[in-house]
């Protein structure tokens, strides 16, 4: 029953988030900033709730303006956190900065960036995201966007961040996908 209350309560969280998407007109340029702070939210406090049951959500460091992740330095991520955040091998996984856009290796950052990506072109006529414009509608490193960017079609986009959320799963799970 409790799987259902979370669901739901999912489900009704993404409803709000998207709800200036729905009342859009066709001519409107949508605005992506609700949603991209509910993803960043979620993503949040699940990174906090991790944290927690590893003992260290006392070293989490809150986001800022300039950063909306939350982060941990390095050095006080502890095995507990480090194969909840990166998987078996967290030692050869663990990036510079852990922080929220790290759950499961980064592969949720990469499966939220091809759902915006998709997202972006149901709206806009199949059009691709530019790069320019990805901080708009997509998080993560540069170097990861315009890998995830580099197709020929919005399609393509998609399925690029897909797949690197797959192989990042692979790194999570120290199998080669």
């Amino acid at each position: 029953m409790r799987k259902l209350g979370v669901v739901g309560s999912f489900a009704a969280g993404l409803a709000l988030a998207l709800a200036p998407v729905a009342a859009a007109e066709e001519s409107d340029v949508v605005d992506f900033g609700p949603l991209l702070d509910f993803q960043i939210g979620s993503m949040n406090f699940l990174f906090e709730s991790q944290a927690i049951l590893a003992g260290v959500g006392d070293k989490v460091i809150d986001a800022t303006d300039a950063n909306p992740f939350l982060t941990i330095d390095p050095e006080d991520v502890n095995a507990a956190l480090g194969t909840l955040l990166y998987g078996f091998n967290w030692e050869d996984e663990i990036s510079s900065d852990p922080g929220s856009y790290s759950l499961f290796n980064g592969a949720v950052t990469q499966f939220v960036d091809a759902n915006n990506v998709l997202l972006f072109a149901i709206l806009n006529g199949g059009d691709q995201i530019e790069f320019e414009d990805a901080a708009d509608y997509l998080f993560g490193s540069d170097a990861a966007i315009a890998a995830g960017l580099a197709g020929d079609t919005a399609w393509e986009d998609a399925a690029n961040f897909f797949m690197a959320g797959i192989a990042d799963i692979g790194g999570y799970l120290a199998i080669d996908l």
